[in-house]
């Protein structure tokens, strides 16, 4: 019941603040979510309006001045005397065409928006360019414009009516002051005072000039950019980073933003919602009445216009919100914080001294399940060495219960004879307040032995020995192992006998032995005769298998005392204890006479094959001086040989009594 209105309280604690500074926050949000949206709406609103007047600005001013330019007097009068030669040189001087050319090139250097003017003559022949690259004349720099779509379009315009080359159908670029430019072509007819036709002018407009005056007058309050597509979807602005990727001058905007382009080819102008950001655009064509100022009409390919404008802004979230209010917000999250931390105080005040207690009787559950089911053994020892407390698992390891064992045994008599002075000398450390350790071994219930480590300390209280703390760590799977090592490091692997290693360390003990009770000590080395044969025949696994058939007939020639050993490849070595060399030589011959007559399975050979053996043995005694097997089997080998030397399958004694 008090756990369950302590829960009421809490929750009642927590959830109203948080309920009351939710109702609080919610219409701020809301109705600051609204203003910034429709702030945006003016925003881009008022953007797109001063884009649509910089471009009719710009679009109107370069048309405007190719027509004035197409109806200067000079230049209709310098083109009429070129479409009539002889006429030339009597009417139209160089100084003229010089002044004309001058002044041309001084309306291009002047005004950046242009890049060039070309005067094209009936023909398609250039006939003067500006900036010009060599002087005037009838034949200026042989260039041919017939075959272009600005000339051959101008060819077909009446008077004041302009053309003008669809940018993103084919970019051109020219360089300029070093730098490479895209530009639009507009080129109008010419034509002289009575109406006739005399040429065309080619104006090109620098629309990196154009287009950064538009960005300039589209300039956002905030992270925003400006968007100019033709019809088809190509991107008419410079290399620009949007949101979704970079858009380059002439890529194909409706395949880097699909999603964008179809709600802008859906209607005219308005205003979408798209991946986060807020989509603001209008439709211009510049081919339109707004855009022909002094012009009549205005020509050029249809499918790449009109054009879209348009202005891309992030769109507001709730976390942009609230970072704008940090204040308000601060204010309102340090009135919850305090509310919370009063009700909370509240509701844990009458609870905390039994939440406490509960605290504490876990901790001592958990110590106390830790202490019992540890992986080590624990136990406690009194001064006199009985055991006054011991944990589950060394319970389990000697096989008592605690009533058994607590106050009633000592824990001395719990270890084997052979390990009890480490056990007392570790104990005595302890008593005199020192840290002691010893290896023993534990005598269980059952007689079964465990080794282990104990390591221990004192616990003192006003200065006296109160009890002993004992950690004890089960070592005997460590000894298992330890033992096996041993085992493999003096065991050959593949026949299961003794190796060298093990054969010089028995002798040792067995030479020592011999000499205190005087009896004597018989080696026999043994060497298969043409085993190498075997292994080239036959193969190495039918040689391993030899290996085991013949150890397994020599062992059982033997006493459970002998020491049969695997020396070499096929080299074996037999220790026989309290046998005179006579004896010796008979158990060598029998062993000769037994492999002799025995058949050999080669099961790995295809098809299987019985092999006879026979075997090369030398027969010698340990000398009584000798301290090591070395001078023996030194002894042994050179019997060994002499058979070998004699014919093989023979035993040769070699030295001895």
């Amino acid at each position: 019941m008090r756990l369950r209105r302590l829960t009421t309280r809490l929750l009642l604690a927590v959830s109203a603040p948080l309920i009351l500074v939710t109702a609080m926050l919610l219409p701020v949000l809301h109705v600051h979510m609204e203003t910034r949206i429709e702030g945006l709406h003016t925003e881009a609103r008022a953007v797109l309006k001063a884009g649509q007047e910089a471009l009719t600005r710009d679009v109107n001013e370069s048309l405007n001045y190719v027509l004035a330019i197409a109806e200067m007097p000079t230049l209709r009068r310098y083109l009429s005397n070129h479409n009539t030669p002889a006429l030339m040189e009597q009417s139209y001087s160089l100084s003229d065409m010089a002044q004309l050319s001058h002044f041309l090139d001084t309306i291009i250097s002047h005004y950046p928006r242009y890049t060039k003017l070309v005067l094209i003559d009936n023909q398609g022949n250039e006939v003067l360019r500006a900036p010009q690259s060599r002087a005037p004349g009838a034949q200026v720099t042989g260039r041919q414009h017939r075959e272009m779509d600005y000339f051959a379009e101008a060819n077909k315009l009446l008077p004041r009516d302009l053309y003008l080359s669809p940018l993103g159908r084919d970019i051109h670029y020219e360089l300029v002051s070093g730098d490479i430019i895209p530009v639009v072509n507009v080129s109008t007819p010419v034509f002289d005072a009575a109406g006739r036709r005399q040429g065309v002018v080619l104006l090109s407009l620098n629309w990196r000039y154009l287009t950064t005056a538009l960005q300039q007058a589209m300039r956002l309050s905030q992270a925003g950019n400006s968007l100019l597509m033709n019809a088809q979807g190509q991107w008419l602005l410079d290399n620009t980073t949007l949101p979704l990727g970079t858009a380059h001058l002439g890529e194909a905007f409706a395949a880097l933003a699909p999603s964008y382009w179809q709600v802008m080819t859906q209607r005219n102008q308005g205003f979408a919602s798209v991946d986060n950001q807020l989509l603001y655009f209008q439709t211009e064509d510049i081919r339109t009445q707004r855009y022909r100022s002094l012009a009549g009409n205005i020509y050029s390919e249809p499918t790449y216009y009109p054009w879209k404008l348009g202005v891309l802004l992030p769109k507001p979230t709730w976390r942009s919100l609230i970072e704008e209010e940090a204040t308000v917000l601060w204010f309102l999250l340090l009135t919850y914080a305090v509310a919370v931390a009063f009700g909370m105080l509240w509701a844990i005040s009458s609870q905390r001294q039994r939440t406490l207690r509960r605290a504490a009787q876990r901790h001592a559950i958990e110590v106390s399940d830790l202490y019992e089911n540890a992986p080590c053994g624990y136990h406690s020892l009194d001064a006199s060495g009985r055991v006054v407390k011991m944990n589950r698992t060394e319970l389990a390891w000697l096989g008592y219960s605690a009533d058994e064992v607590m106050h009633r045994m000592a824990y001395r008599d719990l270890i084997t004879p052979e390990t009890r002075p480490q056990f007392d000398q570790a104990f005595q450390d302890v008593l005199q307040h020192q840290a002691g350790s010893a290896e023993c071994s534990l005598l269980t219930r059952s007689g079964e032995q465990r080794h282990v480590m104990i390591q221990a300390s004192a616990y003192h209280r006003a200065g006296k020995f109160v009890h002993s703390r004992a950690t004890v760590f089960d070592l005997t799977e460590r000894k298992h192992l330890e033992e096996q090592l041993r085992a493999q490091a003096m065991t050959d692997p593949l026949t299961g006998v003794f190796n060298r290693r093990y054969l010089q360390a028995q002798a040792a003990v067995e030479i020592a032995r011999s000499r205190r009770q005087h009896y004597t000590i018989a080696l026999i080395t043994i060497d298969i005769d043409h085993f190498k044969r075997i292994n080239d025949e036959h193969g190495h696994d039918a040689g391993d298998n030899v290996l085991q058939a013949f150890t397994s007939i020599v062992a059982r020639l033997l006493r459970q005392e002998d020491l049969l050993c695997r020396v070499g490849g096929e080299e074996f070595a037999i220790l026989l204890p309290n046998t005179p060399l006579a004896q010796a030589t008979q158990v060598a011959e029998r062993i000769r006479q037994t492999v002799e007559v025995a058949l050999f399975q080669v099961h790995e050979a295809r098809p299987e094959k019985t092999l006879w053996l026979t075997a090369s043995l030398g027969v010698t005694t340990v000398v009584a001086n000798e301290t090591s097997l070395t001078a023996a089997l030194k002894r042994a080998d050179i019997g060994l040989y002499r058979a070998k030397e004699q014919g093989r399958n023979r035993v040769v004694v070699h030295g001895g009594e």
